[in-house]
């Protein structure tokens, strides 16, 4: 994995401070090698995270084709590379290195725009054509490696910006971080989500899954090129069973190539045990991570969504897979310390303590000796885990069902920064500019409103957590692999009726993630298949939530606190005094309960400061 940037200006670009500059802001995604490349008005920079072809790989890389060069950045990793350079081979093209750079450039040489359906990987790059001075833009299907960009068109001086990280645009002298009306209707409104191409940086997009861009003469063209399409499934359900286990395993295994070690996330979950014990097949030495808090021993409460620990399973499942296992312990107050690490690694207030744990978990993976690790991510979103997904007051909600904080999110914004009522329409308004895509087959009610859910929930809720994830990870210089996100398991789950896909035939009782238990319950120990999912671990420790609250007093005692401006101080402070027990909402699901609460408005309170923003409101 990779991190890169670049920009185009109106005159030609003179000295490399900028893109250097630019550049510096990556090396974390990057440590191994650090090249950057100017040809008149274009500046490309690049940082290597070497995986594949250690020696060989670096960027930017340039091949000549038919009179003309083209530049590569690359962040990602190709899963079919073997296939696609062999048949590139055969097509006449020779190749330098071995590493899935190369393949891509060479792809898009030999099929033009459309040679990002050919790819199969997660994956974010920029190719420069210097005979047009255009710069091709794409992002992988579902969004896993991210890719943002900056336009001015001010006609004396446009210039165009693309960077993997935000923080990379703004290390351009001419762009200055803003917040307007529609980043704090995203902040508050949606956050720690945010709309699927915008940020809360006012002039700061990304390049939306799925979608590639064209950017020539400062005008931006977007293509999309892959989404979830409705269609008729038949297969029975031993078929469709037998159909995922093969496309999971196949999709695990094409993300087991690497040219340095490969580790794995546990926690004694279905979805990270089952990517662990493919991995044990492959790999006889594999060492297994696990997460958990000082003092969760002690402090853990066992509620509706997180009915067990997950210590208590990760000792099964080690034991069962007899990997190498280590533990990483977090203490609550470096979980505290970290939200600002967190909240830099992302460039936006995140998941709060979500994050930071994620965050110092990477951290110790990294300092064990791993560039690469397999997570279990992105399976809840396509194979129903969620309660929304069957849980009635859940999925009827006519919002988003993660975040039913409506009351909440509007007591959250200073009174007379907005109308009436204007933020719940602008939350709305976003909700259906994304179902306005799904199709439905039929009038079954059932399975359009569980079709309309998960689709909502891979285009939102997934996309926070891969962020997350991304984010995390590559600030501690650790690749993580999602082989759940393989676009062929998407594209084939999400067709499969919703009632078959909740194990429902049979009874009408729900069962969540029933057809992937189903397809592993042979290879995996029966307490393993059939515990009941359970969200990432938080601390249960009264320390962290003393802590949360002293800070979030402390900013609302400080008359110079930036957030006083855009916050409803006399509502915190309200909650602050009875400690949360007049708090009936949780911000964002179970993950971000009270204490998060606090500490996303912690995060919010840094970010204004460290990112020196600049509020139109």
């Amino acid at each position: 994995m990779c991190g890169f940037c670049g920009y185009i200006s109106s005159n030609n670009i003179l000295d490399e401070k900028t893109i250097t500059d630019m550049t510096n802001t990556l090396k974390k995604r990057g440590p191994n090698a650090q090249n950057t490349f100017i040809y008149r008005n274009v500046a490309l920079g690049h940082t290597r995270l070497s995986i594949i072809d250690v020696k060989y790989g670096n960027q930017p890389m340039t091949k000549n084709y038919n009179n003309t060069n083209y530049t590569i950045v690359y962040n990602g990793e190709l899963y079919n590379t073997d296939i696609l350079r062999d048949n590139l081979t055969k097509k006449g093209y020779k190749f330098t290195t071995k590493c899935d750079t190369e393949v891509v450039l060479v792809a898009y040489l030999e099929y033009g725009n459309e040679f990002v359906n050919y790819l199969n990987g997660i994956f974010s790059f920029a190719i420069y054509n210097d005979k047009d001075n255009s710069i091709f833009l794409a992002r992988d299907r579902l969004g896993i490696k991210p890719l943002f960009y900056y336009l001015d068109t001010n006609p004396s001086n446009p210039l165009f910006i693309f960077a993997s990280e935000i923080k990379a645009i703004l290390k351009h002298p001419d762009v200055t971080p803003i917040m307007d009306k529609q980043g704090l209707m995203e902040l508050i409104g949606l956050g720690p989500a945010h709309t699927p191409g915008l940020s809360y940086f006012k002039n700061i997009k990304e390049i939306k899954a799925g979608y590639y861009s064209i950017i020539k003469d400062f005008k931006i063209n977007e293509e999309q090129y892959w989404d979830l399409k409705t269609k008729e499934c038949y297969d029975s359900e031993e078929e469709t069973i037998s159909n995922i286990h093969d496309l999971v395993v196949d999709a695990t295994k094409k993300q087991l190539v690497s040219d340095v070690g490969i580790c794995s996330m546990l926690s004694g979950g279905l979805d990270s045990s089952i990517l662990s014990k493919i991995a044990k097949d492959n790999i006889s030495d594999l060492t297994t991570f696990s997460i958990d808090y000082i003092g969760n021993d002690q402090n853990f409460i066992s509620n509706e969504y997180q009915l067990t620990k997950d210590s208590d399973y990760v000792k099964i499942m080690q034991k069962f897979l007899n990997t190498t296992h280590k533990t990483v312990l977090i203490e609550n107050t470096q979980l505290f310390e970290l939200l600002n690490n967190s909240l830099i690694a992302r460039d936006m207030p995140g998941m709060a303590d979500i994050d930071s744990s994620m965050f110092a978990f990477c951290n110790k993976i990294n300092k064990a000796g791993f560039k690469v690790c397999l997570s279990g991510e992105c399976s809840d979103e396509i194979f129903g885990g969620y309660p929304w997904y069957y849980k009635e007051h859940l999925c009827m909600h006519d919002g988003f069902p993660w975040a039913l904080s409506e009351n909440l999110r509007d007591n959250l914004i200073k009174k007379g920064i907005l109308k009436k009522g204007e933020l719940r329409e602008y939350v709305e308004t976003r909700r259906q500019e994304t179902l306005k895509n799904v199709e439905v087959l039929n009038n079954d009610e059932f399975e359009n409103r569980f079709r309309r859910i998960n689709y909502l929930t891979i285009k939102w809720f997934m996309n926070t957590l891969v962020e997350r994830t991304d984010r995390m990870s590559m600030a501690n210089s650790l690749e993580v692999r999602v082989p759940f996100a393989d676009h062929r398991i998407f594209e084939y789950v999400y067709n499969i009726p919703a009632r078959l896909k909740l194990g429902m035939s049979k009874t009408s009782i729900p069962t969540e993630k029933y057809l992937l238990r189903k397809a592993f319950e042979k290879e995996l120990p029966n307490d393993i298949v059939y515990r009941k999912k359970s969200p990432f671990p938080k601390t249960y420790d009264p320390k962290y939530l003393k802590l949360v609250e002293c800070k979030m007093q402390s900013i609302l005692n400080n008359k110079d606190s930036k957030i006083l401006k855009i916050i409803n101080k006399e509502y915190i402070q309200s909650i602050l005094e009875i400690h949360g027990e007049n708090l009936t909402e949780n911000l964002f699901g179970q993950l971000m309960t009270y204490p998060q609460t606090l500490a996303y408005l912690i995060q919010i309170e840094n970010w204004l400061n460290l990112y020196n923003i600049e509020l139109e409101l």
